[in-house]
């Protein structure tokens, strides 16, 4: 399997919000397994508790890359 089919199917949804400041990007999956293969762990310690929750906000200045 390769790399970009592995985080596909980590990854169930990408949600891009316009707002006033910007635009908000929700990536939304399984964050725990996308943890996981980041630290090349085979059993992180967020799996183990068996609930993690994470809120990730764009600091100022934030913008979108373009291509």
């Amino acid at each position: 399997m390769k790399a970009s089919e592995i985080l596909r199917s980590l990854v169930s949804a990408i949600v891009l919000t316009p707002g006033d400041d910007g635009l908000s990007i929700d990536v939304q999956g399984d964050l725990a397994g996308i943890l996981s293969i980041a630290s090349n762990a085979k059993n992180p310690a967020v799996l183990r508790a068996g609930c993690l929750q994470v809120s990730l906000v764009a600091g100022t200045g934030f913008e979108p890359v373009t291509f």
